[in-house]
């Protein structure tokens, strides 16, 4: 008896160790990018409990609790949510709810008895579950066993469920009382746009983000690109047609259309994230089958100084201008520097003498882009002398400005980091491209845009940086990758406008050796990158270009080229510290009235530098 005891024994040791052994290897079968949470289906409304009457209140008593998600700021707008929910039942009633809380646990797990009203995404199943039911574009607020939900994907939604919730808890409430009965159902489709969108199947779902162009971003978290993929499949279920895909490293990208919207997905590899942009009906940014011209001319950059002496003797430095000549005659605008009437004449003469060899009497150099990297005055401003631009056609504006409602919140946030009126140039944009009869085209990461001999890559826009709040105005500077020409001939030129370590930091990680590029535009003029050196640091050392085109003055230059987060663009021999290989020369646009003509393709020293 004693030995088939002792078989028995180890017979059922064998089973625990081998399910043990199955165990460990499901789990290191798991993709290490969703967590269990997100890859379980929401809970079915059989595994769920039955809806109670809750009694909020009663004989002047509360044992409630108000919950939102740990991990949020106190300005989110769950946490206001949570906040205004609990002060309207203290209002309503005179008795306040036991406490606002968080839905952190440390063991994971909620008392199901506990009467709670969750706001927000919290991590509950009762959450998970209300939430199954709506889409992106809804609230709902509803009682599973006894928990009141108030649930929405956007900001908007909730607050307005909340307002609706706070409404009911007025008309019911009376002094020391308030029970919210079982079959309390709240909702409401209240953005179409969202609405229109799919629910991304998989991940974690951590924010909508407003973007330019009354368009709205949702983001994802903790996914993978099978299930990026799988729902570019849901987009086409749902009405969406494919326009464009593209992938550049391991980020992929696309967009679909239908008859009143333009999605534009993309899976960012380097965070395992996916960010989906729903707007109106955009134009389409073009085919490269579509790209037919004839040659008439070679392609040049030519880089305009604008520095300029005010009347106290000191130097204005700043400012970004850039003409590029394509090769079937048409041009393409960076900005244009400040609201300078210099400014407007230097770029209308270049444009003139530079297609004086091929248009016909009468005919007016044309824009094909007019770039807006950003809306600072140095950029910009001379927008607002469109008027002086009557010499020239243009026949598109491409941008991508911050939302204003993102705009507002950083300002509040970042203060010190932000004048008062930064990003209200976008106007000026609005009013020339009226001027023109010209398109304002909204880019996005992952765009390519093809004119003649340039194909241009839409590396970064602010949409890369949100939800986070923008910490200064520059990170919202486009980042474009531009290349002239293929095989040999070819020459590629980083235009990088006013970006920030932070944003140049976002284009290192996503895009690494993919950088690379002949010719670089030097960030900011070579000045602050607000507060994160080592992102600039790690974009330069991945860009490691021949060439540099450097917008400053030529009095302030030599105090920016030495800074930490600018040597590394140099040669050791050039200067001490520097770490580029590849570094052969670098031009300084200048003062007003200099030029810097950069014949495409481009060779090693033949550059034109014309000094005023």
């Amino acid at each position: 008896m004693k030995h088939l005891n002792r078989l028995l024994s180890l017979f059922l040791a064998l089973l625990i160790v081998a399910a043990m052994f199955v165990s460990c290897r499901v789990n290191d079968d798991q993709d290490d990018t969703t967590t269990a949470d997100t890859t379980t289906e929401a809970p079915s409304e059989t595994t769920m409990p039955e809806a109670k009457d809750l009694e909020i209140v009663a004989n002047g008593q509360s044992y409630c609790y108000v919950v939102r998600a740990e991990e949020l700021t106190s300005e989110a707008v769950p946490v206001t949510c949570a906040i205004d929910i609990y002060n309207a039942i203290k209002n309503a009633t005179g008795t306040p709810p036991e406490k606002i809380t968080t839905d952190w646990t440390k063991d994971g797990t909620h008392d199901p008895d506990k009467i709670e009203i969750l706001v927000g995404l919290t991590n509950y199943e009762e959450t998970k579950y209300v939430y199954s039911q709506i889409g992106y574009g809804d609230y709902l607020v509803k009682i599973v066993g006894n928990k009141l939900v108030v649930a929405a994907y956007s900001d908007s939604a909730l607050r307005i469920a909340t307002n609706k919730l706070i409404d009911l808890i007025k008309k019911t409430a009376q002094e020391g009382s308030l029970t919210i009965t079982a079959d309390t159902i709240i909702s409401d489709t209240v953005d179409d746009k969202l609405a229109a969108l799919p629910v991304y199947e998989g991940g974690t779902f951590s924010a909508t983000y407003p973007c330019s162009n009354n368009g709205i971003m949702v983001y994802v978290t903790k996914t993978n690109a099978d299930e990026y993929r799988e729902y570019l499949e849901k987009l086409e279920d749902s009405g969406f047609v494919e326009y464009t895909t593209n992938e550049i490293v391991n980020n992929l990208f696309a967009t679909y259309n239908n008859s009143k919207y333009t999605v534009n997905a993309g899976y960012y590899d380097y965070e395992s994230a996916a960010r989906i942009i729903i707007e109106p009906l955009a134009k389409p940014v073009g085919l490269k089958s579509d790209n037919v011209y004839t040659a008439v001319t070679t392609s040049q950059i030519t880089g305009f100084g604008l520095e300029y002496q005010k009347s106290d003797g000191s130097y204005v430095s700043n400012g970004l201008s850039i003409l590029i000549r394509l090769t079937d005659g048409r041009f393409v605008i960076i900005d244009g520097g400040f609201d300078r009437g210099e400014c407007a004449t230097n770029l209308i003469n270049a444009m003139k003498e530079q297609s004086a060899g091929y248009l016909k009497p009468g005919q007016k150099p044309t824009v094909a882009a007019w770039i807006v990297t950003h809306a600072h005055g140095d950029h910009m401003g001379v927008l607002k002398r469109y008027n002086a631009f009557s010499q020239i056609k243009v026949e598109k504006f491409l941008v991508n400005f911050i939302a204003d409602s993102e705009r507002t919140k950083a300002m509040k946030t970042y203060p010190s980091n932000w004048d008062s009126g930064e990003g209200g140039g976008y106007t000026n944009t609005f009013s020339a491209a009226a001027y023109f009869g010209a398109d304002v085209q909204w880019v996005h990461v992952g765009q390519v845009f093809y004119i003649a001999d340039l194909t241009m890559e839409i590396l970064y826009t602010i949409e890369s940086f949100g939800p986070k709040i923008c910490n200064a105005f520059n990170t919202t500077s486009l980042v474009i990758k531009m290349t002239f020409g293929e095989g040999d001939d070819r020459t590629t030129f980083m235009m990088t406008g006013d970006a920030t370590g932070n944003a140049l930091e976002i284009c290192a990680r996503m895009y690494g050796d993919y950088l690379r590029s002949d010719i670089v535009q030097v960030s900011h003029h070579g000045y602050t990158t607000w507060g994160n050196d080592n992102g600039v640091i790690m974009a330069y050392m991945y860009m490691l270009p021949e060439t540099l085109l450097w917008p400053q003055g030529s009095n302030a230059y030599p105090n920016y080229m030495t800074k930490k987060y600018n040597v590394v663009l140099f040669s050791p021999d050039y200067v001490s510290g520097g770490q580029n290989p590849n570094f052969k020369e670098v031009y300084v646009t200048g003062v007003q009235g200099d030029t810097v003509i950069l014949p495409i393709p481009y060779k090693i020293g033949s550059g034109i530098v014309n000094r005023k």
